[in-house]
């Protein structure tokens, strides 16, 4: 009898596999998060723009243009993602963004903020369809949730640090434009170290999308994993992509969803820094505006911790199956912005604790929308292009944020402008209800 013993090979392939997805899991959360020092600035400057004389309704309608320019470039930049790949499409996303981030700290006068805010927004919108893109080339489905819930941290990560920093520049007195020099400084080293570290796909033979315990036979899962490996690897233009995606109902959801959490999101984005400066003012605070930007990271650091608990716990459900988590979050969620409405808040602590509060039951289920649930739909196939879709209409939707809260509590306070909120939050809670609802029937239909 023969006791030759078994080769160390396939063993040692996938140790180096997962060395391999560790670094790039690592680059594209550092990448990602960088890209909010470019980002989270403009809304930090808010109030320090509202003292250069500039309005609500004003400071609304650039924050609107440049959503909406947002809005069109992930559905511009997604589909090019898909054809040249996504390092490539996350690299033009943070050399664009630098670019026009310094022309706006060198710029004067209201229209040429509004359009180097446009030009910003617009590279930015290729950095998420790239990471995805790179996501569904490296790591199997089974452990998408897992892996985008980890790395939808990376935008709040992004936004905390980008947050505490611009306060910090503003305290040591360094003045508005600071913080549109410093920070694309800083993205510009970041953007070199992706540059060179981050591999875009496995190699082409690597066993990246097949369980540890791969067989000699190939199951016939396994065989359709190879078959969509074969499909993913053509050119998916835009096209060729939009027609497959739209016969999947869950991908109509997504993106009614992705309309709705967005709006949200980019309401609590945009509007905490001034909230809370103003509600510091009025309690007679001499550093109202650099404690105010310290402390809207209280709402992007919430995220943290719910991206990370939310992908692990959706996986449990399985892909296409996430809704219950999203309906329970969600009607927490609802109940707390309508507290933060009503409860007669009226100190920075308590306004501070209440929107952490509402981040964190908001962006666990945002997280899934513009990660898992985008892969769940797209597979390997059009990742990029399903991402900048969902994400395009989701910006699309936060385009009015500006416009409308800006104008809202302009005119009827902040009590109303959290009413809007809420009411979109409520909305969004009964679209995945009914997804719940409806969820086997649209697993054999997608």
């Amino acid at each position: 009898m023969s006791l030759a013993s078994p080769t160390p090979a396939p063993a040692s392939a996938s140790e180096a596999l997962k060395r391999q997805q560790r670094v790039v899991f690592a680059t594209l959360l550092i990448g990602y998060a960088s890209l909010y020092l470019c980002r989270a600035n403009v809304d930090a400057a808010g109030p320090l723009l509202q003292e250069l004389g500039y309005s609500k309704a004003q400071l609304g309608q650039v924050a609107s243009s440049a959503v909406f320019a947002y809005a069109v470039g992930k559905v511009v930049l997604g589909a090019v993602g898909d054809q040249i790949g996504g390092k490539r499409i996350m690299l033009v996303a943070m050399f664009g963004s630098i670019a026009a981030t310094v022309c706006i700290g060198l710029t004067s006068g209201l229209a040429m903020l509004t359009l180097f805010a446009v030009v910003n927004r617009f590279f930015q919108s290729g950095g998420w369809g790239g990471l995805v893109h790179v996501v569904s080339r490296w790591f199997p489905p089974g452990r998408h949730g897992r892996v985008m819930g980890a790395l939808s941290a990376s935008y709040e990560i992004g936004n905390v640090c980008a947050l505490l920093l611009c306060g910090a520049l503003v305290r040591a007195g360094l003045g508005w434009r600071a913080l549109f020099l410093v920070n694309p400084a800083l993205l510009a080293v970041v953007a070199v170290f992706v540059a060179i570290v981050l591999k875009g796909a496995p190699p082409k033979r690597a066993p990246a999308q097949t369980s540890e315990s791969e067989s000699a036979t190939p199951t016939a899962t396994e065989s359709a994993t190879a078959a969509e490996d074969r499909e993913a690897d053509e050119r998916w233009t835009f096209g060729r992509a939009f027609p497959w995606l739209a016969k999947k109902p869950s991908f109509w959801v997504a993106i009614v969803l992705s309309m709705l959490l967005t709006f949200v999101r980019t309401g609590f984005l945009t509007w905490t820094p001034i909230y809370l400066a103003e509600i510091a003012k009025r309690a007679g605070s001499d550093t109202a505006i650099s404690g105010a930007m310290m402390k809207s990271a209280i709402f992007p650091a919430a995220g943290v911790i719910a991206a990370l608990a939310t992908g692990p716990i959706s996986d449990r459900f399985g892909p296409g199956r996430r809704a219950p988590v999203i309906v329970a979050s969600l009607t927490i969620h609802v109940i707390a912005v309508l507290a933060l409405a009503h409860a007669g808040v009226s100190d920075a602590v308590t306004a501070t604790v209440a929107i952490g509060v509402c981040g964190l039951f908001l962006l666990g289920p945002y997280s899934l929308m513009a990660g898992a649930i985008t892969l769940d739909v797209a597979g390997k196939r059009a990742a990029a292009t399903a991402a900048g879709v969902v994400d395009g209409a989701g910006y699309l939707g936060a385009s009015l944020v500006g416009v409308v809260i800006g104008a809202v509590a302009e005119k009827w306070g902040w009590t109303a402008a959290f009413d809007v909120i809420a009411g979109a939050g409520a909305a969004a809670t009964l679209v995945a209800a009914a997804w719940w609802a409806t969820l086997p029937r649209l697993a054999r239909a997608a």
